[in-house]
């Protein structure tokens, strides 16, 4: 996450009146900024290999699905795959933002 969704949460958490909350949001902030700053190069190389983990998740998954389809788990693997599939999305609009030069 960056600095622009923590606040937003901060923002939520306050006007869910939930200090608790705000104070916890405050804090990873804070780390967040004391941490050393990742180059470009190395935040999108960060994204790419989080993209290629999702997907060798997913694989996994689908092979899971196929050969034991009378699982009982089946309903457990298919809410996993939305979310990896989710989850991809978002860091695949991640790496275009950074991906793209002007």
């Amino acid at each position: 996450m960056n600095v622009d969704d923590y606040l937003d949460l901060y923002n939520y958490a306050k006007s869910l009146g939930d200090a608790e909350w705000q104070a916890s949001i405050a804090e990873s902030l804070k780390l967040l900024l004391s941490a050393p700053a990742f180059s470009e190069e190395d935040e999108l190389s960060t994204l790419w290999g989080r993209f290629d983990r999702i997907n060798e998740e997913l694989k996994q998954l689908f092979l899971n699905m196929r050969a034991h389809a009378d699982s009982t788990r089946i309903r457990e693997w298919e809410e996993k795959v939305w979310e990896l599939k989710m989850e991809r999305i978002v860091v695949s609009q991640h790496i275009r933002l950074r991906g793209v030069r002007a």
